[in-house]
C-alpha cells in the first residue's frame, strides 16, 4: 500500500470532545490504526487529554506533537473558535517505519533520544529520511548541534518550537508517554516514499546593519557599541525609542538577521525576532547571537510575505527529486509571527498552495522557531520561517 497522507480537524470547545470527534473522524477514513499521528492545537486544550484519548484508540500509533498559536491550519482552512482548534495529520504506511521519544525538564541528551527512536521503530543505527521535533522555546540551538553530532548534518531536520497565544509560557508538548510544559519530542521517519524539503524566510535585507559588541545568550544589549534598543528603532525609522517590554506584534515585518552562507552568489540568512526590550535597553531575541555577528535590519510587507512563504510549497528538481513523483501530503511549520503578520490574507496560502501543489492534504501549526536545513546543508534553528517537509510517491 501506498503512504497515506491524512488530515482532520475539530473546533469542539471541550478537549475530551474534540478527541472523540477526531477518533472517529479518523475510524471513518481507514480501517487500520495510522502508522503516526501528528497532533496540534492550541493553549485551550489540555495536551494530556488529547494524548490519552488517541493512544486509547490507536494504542500501536506512535504520536508527536505540540501546542500551536491561534490555530492550526490544514488544506481545508485556518482552525480556530473562541480559542480552541485542533488538527491531527495521519500517516498511514505498511512498509515504512516511525519511531518517537521524548524527554522534560533542562539537560536533555537529545542523541540518547535518537538512539531512543530509532530502536523504538526497529531501525537501531540507521539513518533516518527525517528526523521531526518539537521542542519548548529556548534550546533549539543546543538540541540541533546534538542531533548533528549523533548523525551529521546529513539527515534532514525539520521542526518547530512549541507556542502559545501570548508569549506567556503556557505551550505543551506530546509524545508517546507523556505531556510536557518544558523539553522535547522528536520522531525519526522512515517512509516508504520520498520527502522533498524547504526552509524559506518571507524577508529581503535592507540597508541598515550593525555588529554585535555586547550580548549575553538571547539578548543583544549593544549594536556597534551602542544600546541596541535605540539602534534598532532608529534603523525602523522610529522617532521615539522602544518603550521597554514586548514588541513581538510591532517588529514582525522588521526582523533582524544573520548572513550564514551564500548559493549561486546569493546570500542566505537565518532571521531573529525581536520579542522584547529589556531594562537594560538590549533587545531579547528568540534566537542564541555571538558577540561579533553581524545583524541586519530585514524587511517585507504582507503580501511579500505570503508570496515568498509559498516557496515552502514547492517540489524543485533541482534538489534531486524525481519530477515524475507527485505529492500526496506535507507537514508546513509556519512562524506563529508571519501568521499574525499576515492576519485575514492567511487564507490565500491555502488558497495558492493548492495552484502549486495542488489539492494535497497538509497540516501547519504556528509555532515559536523553526527549525531546518539551510541551502548548504547547515542545520539551524530561526524565526519568521517556513520549513516544511513534502511527501512525494508514482
Amino acid at each position: 500500500m501506498v503512504l497515506k497522507f491524512l488530515t482532520v480537524h475539530s473546533l469542539a470547545q471541550n478537549s475530551s470532545l474534540a478527541a472523540q470527534d477526531i477518533c472517529a473522524q479518523l475510524r471513518h477514513h481507514a480501517d487500520q490504526a495510522p502508522s503516526l499521528l501528528l497532533l496540534y492545537f492550541t493553549q485551550a486544550h489540555e495536551g494530556a487529554i488529547l494524548r490519552d484519548a488517541l493512544k486509547r484508540q490507536f494504542p500501536t500509533t506512535r504520536l508527536l506533537g505540540c501546542s500551536s498559536c491561534g490555530g492550526v491550519m490544514t488544506e481545508m482552512g485556518h482552525h480556530a473558535r473562541d480559542g480552541y482548534g485542533l488538527a491531527v495529520a495521519a500517516l498511514y504506511d505498511e512498509k515504512g517505519a516511525f519511531g518517537v521519544a521524548g524527554a522534560s525538564g533542562d539537560g536533555v541528551d537529545v542523541r540518547q533520544l535518537l538512539r531512543r527512536a530509532m530502536s523504538d521503530c526497529g531501525r537501531p543505527g540507521e539513518l533516518p529520511q527525517l528526523i521531526l521535533f518539537h521542542a519548548s522555546p529556548g534550546k533549539e540551538e543546543g538540541l540541533l548541534a546534538g542531533i548533528e553530532a549523533e548523525l551529521g548534518a546529513s539527515v534532514p531536520v525539520v521542526g518547530g518550537s512549541a507556542a502559545d497565544s501570548s508569549v506567556s509560557g503556557d505551550w505543551q508538548l506530546c509524545w508517546d508517554e507523556a505531556v510536557a510544559q518544558d523539553g522535547i519530542g522528536l520522531a525519526v521517519l522512515y517512509p516508504d516514499c520520498q520527502l522533498a524539503f524547504q526552509f524559506h524566510s518571507g524577508y529581503v535585507p535592507a540597508e541598515f546593519s550593525g555588529e554585535i559588541t555586547t550580548c549575553n545568550g538571547r539578548e543583544v544589549l549593544t549594536i556597534d557599541h551602542q544600546p541596541a534598543a535605540e539602534v534598532y528603532a532608529r534603523w525602523c525609522g522610529r522617532e521615539q525609542p522602544w518603550p521597554v517590554g514586548a514588541i513581538l506584534r510591532e517588529t514582525t515585518l522588521t526582523p533582524l538577521a544573520r548572513q550564514v552562507g551564500a548559493l549561486d552568489g546569493i546570500p542566505y540568512y537565518k532571521l531573529s525576532h525581536p520579542e522584547a526590550v529589556t531594562e537594560q535597553g538590549g533587545l531579547r531575541l528568540f534566537t542564541d547571537v555571538v558577540q561579533g555577528e553581524r545583524l541586519l535590519l530585514m524587511y517585507s510587507s504582507q503580501e511579500g510575505l505570503l508570496q515568498r512563504s509559498l516557496n515552502a510549497m514547492r517540489v524543485e528538481p533541482g534538489y534531486g527529486v524525481d519530477v515524475e513523483l507527485q505529492p500526496i501530503g506535507a507537514l508546513i511549520i509556519f512562524c506563529a509571527g508571519c501568521r499574525l503578520a499576515l492576519g485575514d490574507m492567511l487564507c490565500q496560502f491555502v488558497e495558492q498552495s493548492q495552484a502549486r501543489l495542488g489539492k494535497i492534504p497538509f497540516i501547519t501549526p504556528f509555532t515559536f522557531g523553526e527549525q531546518g536545513r539551510l541551502p548548504n546543508g547547515e542545520l539551524a534553528h530561526g524565526n519568521l520561517m517556513v520549513s516544511s517537509v513534502i511527501f512525494l510517491t508514482r
